[in-house]
């Protein structure tokens, strides 16, 4: 039982362990963390991404050209804030999912651990129960040799 508590914890720290290192590769490997930001971030948080329609194309008889959808692309620091922004949301769900998961291993742990003490104490009461029974069996087996005795 002890050796299955063991493997149990050693592989749960494995897990937990290899949960961190993959979550960080959400942020590609950068490690950031809100709390100890210096300048607040101001640029707001923007999930619609906007896809202009191709232009149909225009085609001459003697050669093809095609007209260029113009869109608009936002700047490098915004992609870059809205790519930290949901590096870090992805992180905070990770970091959720993990926690209760460690809640669930700990409330299925303490159940397994209190039905642990109850069948040690079981175990307890029953052996204490079965060297009551062998001494009373011992006692009558040396009353009965001592009553054979007297009577031959």
């Amino acid at each position: 039982m002890k050796k299955n508590v063991i493997t149990t914890a050693f592989l749960t720290a494995v897990i937990l362990g290899s949960a961190q290192f993959a979550t960080s590769a959400f942020a590609d490997g950068m490690v950031y963390e809100p709390v100890f930001e210096a300048v607040p971030i101001t640029e707001s948080m923007n999930t619609t991404t906007t896809t202009a329609k191709p232009e149909p194309i225009a085609q001459t008889a003697s050669t093809k050209t095609t007209t260029p959808a113009v869109t608009s692309t936002p700047a490098p620091n915004s992609v870059e804030a809205n790519n930290l922004q949901n590096a870090l949301m992805q992180l905070d769900g990770a970091q959720v999912e993990i926690r209760n998961q460690l809640l669930q291993y700990k409330s299925e742990y303490s159940t397994i651990d209190n039905q642990y003490r109850m069948i040690k104490e079981q175990r307890a009461q029953k052996a204490k129960q079965i060297r009551e029974t062998e001494k009373k069996i011992k006692n009558l087996d040396s009353t009965k040799e001592k009553i054979r005795k007297n009577l031959n």
